[in-house]
């Protein structure tokens, strides 16, 4: 499959028109809301002529768009809009028989659906034992919307199930020139702040206000560039050596940014499960397979991070009239440090106590959704408004111990029921040589492990791709790119 087109250029030069008109947004309202508007309507437009002209775009949005709010009409954000938009087009499809019974039919021989509608059941009962607990309103609606992601199964499937090879190529082509840009724009970043160009304070504001980015300062003499949509860069990274050859120059581009964005995310989460997951397809591609390609895959992964921290050390170093960069490992070693005493680890193991009280509140049913835990916070901005630090939330990043407080035991289990059986399907269809399986499943490890300490399978980034993998899992044969 080639995966990099003269397409690619087109949707990398629409992706940055539309950061820009993001960006222009900020200092003019109005253009932000005609802006809005107008991706809006074309959005509408492709997605009712062709649903998966709506999910491509979905996928491009979910890997560039971090929270989701590049664009926004008053308080609904353009990746809501996207979602809702796909879900209307597909509805007035579900109209036609012929469609009900296709779908039909795809759920009968998908093998993932009983696991997917066992979770659904339980996020049903945790939707209704909020209201049972009298939670927030506005906390559950802002809790539960994420989880409505997993509705993108049913247009999914009616798409990718049975689809031609141009049609799986399309969406690798839109997802690879999509990925390409977020590289792009981290290195971009990284450049701006490291030289501290005059557009620095501005482009601060807009990403923060966007959600798009967080900038941080550090020890060392370039700042922490984090977007959360970086996860796929560590799925990206534990993929690529198993699904290109070392000879495919796309891969070494790609490798080579993924590593850029991972390192320079400063993510001790994307690291360690970036570091445990390559470990572990390795030792796979060791014992099912040998050492034949075992080298070359490991040569790709070693030289391309090199080649990715040579790529961070020349933007930084690149001289200017305003300011010349400089280049210290201070950051990165000052992040690699797992007993770091910085705010953001204080206040993480601070909340565990409080969140294991709470669980066994309803260790079995669960509290529901926008459930509240309280806590001693050491970050900064919670102090600044709190002196004693004591802070209310129901969004927190112990991942899987939130799934059991919100779900209950049984709701977490139904969660750990699908991973688990999508790992089996995976490794099985592995060993049979179906190398997208098994590259599929070292993605889903990674958001399991990350899941652990900042949250992903119940954010519509994780859920986005594990819907998909696992639509693709199943699909018609797809053994090599």
């Amino acid at each position: 499959m080639k995966l990099i087109t003269k397409k690619t250029g087109i949707l990398l030069s629409v992706i940055a028109f539309i950061e820009i008109i993001s960006f222009l947004g900020y200092f003019y309202p109005t253009l932000k809301i005609i802006s809005a508007i107008i991706v809006t309507i074309i959005v509408a437009v492709m997605t009712f002529k062709n649903l998966e002209n709506g999910l491509l775009i979905m996928f491009v949005e979910l890997i560039i768009g971090s929270k989701g709010h590049l664009l926004e009409l008053g308080p609904i954000s353009i990746r809501i809009i996207i979602f809702t938009i796909i879900t209307l087009a597909y509805l007035l499809k579900l109209t036609h028989k012929e469609e009900r019974v296709k779908i039909t039919g795809y759920l009968k021989s998908f093998k993932f659906w009983p696991y997917f509608l066992g979770l659904a059941a339980f996020i049903l009962i945790a939707l209704a034992n909020a209201f049972i607990q009298k939670n927030s309103f506005t906390n559950i609606f802002s809790d539960i919307n994420a989880w409505v992601f997993f509705l993108l199964l049913f247009p999914i499937l009616s798409v990718y199930y049975r689809a031609d090879k141009e049609t799986y190529q399309r969406l690798g082509q839109t997802i690879v020139a999509a990925f390409l840009w977020l590289c792009f724009e981290t290195l971009i970043i990284l450049f701006i702040f490291t030289h501290n160009l005059i557009i620095a304070s501005e482009l601060y504001r807009w990403l923060r206000v966007t959600g798009v980015a967080e900038i941080t300062n550090t020890i060392g003499s370039w700042p922490r560039i984090f977007l959360q949509s970086q996860i796929y860069a560590s799925i990206a990274l534990v993929m690529i050596p198993f699904l290109l050859n070392i000879k495919n120059k796309n891969a070494w581009l790609i490798m080579i940014g993924a590593w850029s964005v991972c390192i320079l995310s400063m993510s001790r989460s994307f690291w360690l499960a970036t570091a445990i997951v390559l470990f572990l397809g390795l030792l796979g591609q060791l014992i099912f397979f040998g050492a034949k390609n075992l080298w070359s895959k490991l040569l790709l992964v070693v030289a391309s991070a090199a080649a990715a921290v040579l790529l961070i050390v020349i933007i930084i170093m690149i001289p200017l009239s305003t300011k010349q960069g400089s280049f210290s490992a201070d950051s990165f070693i000052e992040r690699a440090s797992l007993d770091s005493g910085e705010a953001a680890i204080a206040s993480r193991w601070s909340l565990l106590p409080a969140l294991w009280h709470k669980i066994t509140c309803h260790p079995l049913i669960g509290s529901g959704f926008g459930s509240e835990v309280t806590y001693k916070s050491s970050d900064p901005r919670v102090l600044q408004s709190n002196p004693t630090g004591e802070y209310t939330t129901y969004a927190f990043e112990w991942g899987y111990l939130a799934f059991w407080l919100k779900l209950g035991l049984l709701g977490l289990l139904s969660y750990l029921a699908l991973l688990a059986f999508f790992i089996y399907q995976g490794f099985l269809k592995y060993r049979q040589n179906n190398i997208l399986a098994g590259a599929l499943v070292l993605g889903a490890m990674v958001l399991v492990i990350t899941h652990f300490f900042t949250p992903y399978l119940d954010h519509p980034l994780g859920i986005g791709y594990l819907v998909l993998a696992a639509v693709l899992m199943e699909a018609l044969p797809l053994q090599k790119i």
